[in-house]
């Protein structure tokens, strides 16, 4: 239930973008088979490449890749303040206590990759109708 839950938040936060997406470019107000699509097509696109990348991202920090920016930051931070009390010695205590707080990505590319699927059968249709 528990990873339900994430897929279904995420969903419902793209579905939030698809809305106001739809409502910004007045989707409502169109006649034209074409306009509508075009319209769906971008609505789905964005949402669903935002929350792909966010997938990526993520999947790139757990496998490593700001670390050592992010404890060279902490670390030039920690030497402008009185009685610094350094968490971690060196980059691999860093590293070592990184392993253990891995965030789950899947949920966000399987989401990201649905809301991109569904803008390619909106693009579909448009060139269909155009």
């Amino acid at each position: 239930m528990r990873s339900l839950k994430k897929y279904l938040i995420t969903a419902a936060v793209g579905l939030l973008m698809v809305g106001a997406i739809i409502w910004s470019k007045d989707l409502f107000a169109q006649t034209a088979p074409a306009a509508v699509f075009h319209i769906l097509c971008d609505a789905f696109f964005v949402p669903g490449v935002v929350i792909f990348a966010a997938g990526v991202l993520v999947f790139s920090s757990n496998e490593g890749t700001f670390d050592i920016f992010v404890y060279g930051v902490s670390s030039f931070v920690d030497m402008f303040r009185k009685k610094s009390q350094k968490k971690y010695n060196t980059f691999f205590d860093y590293r070592e206590s990184r392993e253990e707080l891995k965030l789950p990505f899947g949920f966000l590319l399987l989401t990201g990759a649905i809301f991109i699927a569904v803008s390619l059968v909106m693009l579909y249709f448009y060139h269909f109708y155009k």
